[in-house]
């Protein structure tokens, strides 16, 4: 099943994305093929589910990091496309990747 980024644009700014910040982000979640499972469930049911980058999950990230789930989704596709760079800017305590409204 394809992935509409129209739909994933249209959630994201449901959870008050600017139109520019959901564009963004949109296009990154739709290259994805590790997140693509729970992105598709997330835009058809709403549902959150868990997934990993070896010990980080984005479920933790949410809980410790407070982000939103599609931007947990977007940090764990960036730990499998260029762990070091991820991981070094987690470990200076980056808390957004996407600004939402504020």
């Amino acid at each position: 099943m394809e992935i509409s980024e129209i739909r994933i644009v249209e959630k994201l700014m449901e959870l008050d994305y600017t139109e520019r910040s959901a564009k963004a982000l949109s296009e990154r979640l739709i290259k994805s093929d590790i997140i693509r499972e729970p992105l598709m469930c997330w835009l058809e049911t709403g549902e959150e589910t868990d997934c990993f980058y070896e010990e980080i999950s984005a479920f933790a990230l949410m809980r410790e990091r407070r982000f939103q789930y599609p931007n947990a989704l977007n940090v764990i596709d960036w730990l499998h496309r260029d762990p070091q760079a991820a991981r070094q800017a987690l470990s200076r305590g980056v808390d957004r990747i996407i600004r939402r409204k504020e």
